[in-house]
């Protein structure tokens, strides 16, 4: 099955989205302007149902997210920088503490000149501009040189540094039940003691952005998805940590993750270890309670597709945990290379070099995927059981949390096997 994964113009305008007071003002068509205003609201619905303003007016047109100048073939042919300075007063009269004009692929070619725009109606604290071609870029990328750039607009300064204080790098509302997982790892880091003062990507505000320069760490979730971002902490003084053992994902990797996160902060992970010792003891007694089914999964195909720090701590999981075998193993475009290296050698080191690299296969046990190919090859008959572990196509998941990361997403996978080990 041929996957359709989001690009590097999408995952821009979503990380400006996940702020939450900040609003995207794409300069281009109506069309490009729709699928994004509905996706943004599906995967984080941040507005007052309660909110009495006014949306019925031009660049709005009745939906409060992502207003757009709505570009006709005149424009494209005389320029529309007249559209920007009209309105950008009108983005703002909605009271946005931050704003980013994008512009649509081919508005781009324009060359509307936006930096003037923004001078002229003396917004250069409240609005910034990304004059960049994103549109074949890979989504994650995008994702972080995005949230970069907004704190570059935002110009936080470095003034008085909280020891103990933390921000987590490498989460984003694309995620697969992002809430959850922010919960679930901000609970992880706050129960050794430690204090997470902002989630760059995954609900955070402009305010929680600006003092977000003044943690004493950085602490890495997915690579991927904040490249650029960790250098910009790094370079104004913010300790980085990162895990050797990829993403959380799985309980060995949350394991590795906790205790990396321990050591260099000088904290206990005797309690959140504590999390992930109950969860496993919950596991094994189920597994000593339905044997049979449980061993359905042994010796299980399957296929794993998405960010490489995802994939690999997941394919590795999967393969010591469950015994389950890994024939088709591929990495998402903008992957971390040392990622790359190590899912690669692990795979290589089990006799399974020759899955590197190849999509979801038809008839494997489970497929571990975005959203959409998981749900279409299970409902299709393509494999036995499908676990979306990314994206969903308009971010409509569960009601009861089920993230991919930490305590709770080792649960929600083995949920998942179990279940469809029942069912088939």
């Amino acid at each position: 099955m041929t996957r359709v994964l989001p690009d590097g113009f999408n995952g821009a305008i979503m990380a400006v989205e996940s702020i939450s007071d900040a609003m995207v003002f794409l300069h281009g068509p109506g069309g490009c302007r729709v699928r994004h205003m509905v996706h943004s609201t599906a995967v984080y619905p941040r507005d007052d149902p309660d909110d009495d303003l006014d949306f019925f007016s031009p660049y709005f047109y009745g939906y409060p997210r992502v207003p757009a100048t709505y570009l006709d073939e005149y424009d494209f042919i005389n320029g529309a920088a007249y559209k920007v300075r009209e309105g950008l007063p009108i983005v703002e009269s909605r009271r946005p503490e931050f704003a980013v004009i994008i512009n649509s692929p081919g508005a781009g070619l324009i060359g509307d000149n936006h930096e003037k725009a923004i001078r002229d109606l003396g917004l250069e604290s409240k609005v910034v501009y990304m004059d960049e071609s994103l549109v074949s870029m890979p989504v994650t990328m995008c994702y972080g040189h995005m949230l970069r750039t907004v704190l570059e607009g935002l110009d936080p300064v470095r003034d008085s540094p909280r020891p103990g204080t933390v921000v987590l790098l490498g989460l984003t509302i694309m995620d697969k039940d992002w809430r959850a997982a922010t919960e679930e790892l901000c609970g992880l880091v706050e129960s050794m003691g430690l204090e997470v003062v902002a989630v760059p990507g995954a609900g955070a505000t402009v305010a929680e952005l600006r003092g977000s320069l003044n943690a004493e760490f950085a602490v890495v979730v997915c690579p991927e998805a904040c490249q650029g971002l960790v250098d910009y902490y790094a370079d104004n003084g913010v300790r980085i940590i990162r895990s050797p053992h990829g993403a959380p994902v799985g309980f060995d990797a949350t394991e590795g993750w906790i205790r990396t996160v321990a050591e260099a902060a000088g904290c206990d992970p005797a309690p959140a270890l504590a999390r992930v010792r109950r969860a496993r003891d919950r596991v094994l007694e189920k597994f000593v309670g339905m044997k049979y089914n449980a061993l359905r999964i042994k010796g299980m195909t399957f296929s794993a597709a998405g960010i490489a720090s995802v994939v690999r701590p997941l394919t590795e999981w999967l393969y010591t945990y469950l015994c389950m075998a890994p024939v088709a193993v591929d990495v998402d475009p903008g992957a971390d290379p040392d990622e790359v290296d190590a899912v690669r050698s692990f795979l290589e080191s089990i006799d399974y070099a020759e899955s590197f690299g190849r999509p979801p296969v038809h008839g494997c046990g489970a497929v571990f995927s975005e959203g959409l190919t998981a749900v279409t090859m299970s409902v299709n008959g393509g494999c036995r059981v499908g676990v979306p572990i990314g994206h969903s196509s308009m971010g409509l998941d569960d009601v009861i949390p089920r993230p991919i990361y930490g305590v709770q997403g080792s649960l929600y996978i083995l949920d998942e096997m179990l279940h469809g080990a029942r069912v088939n």
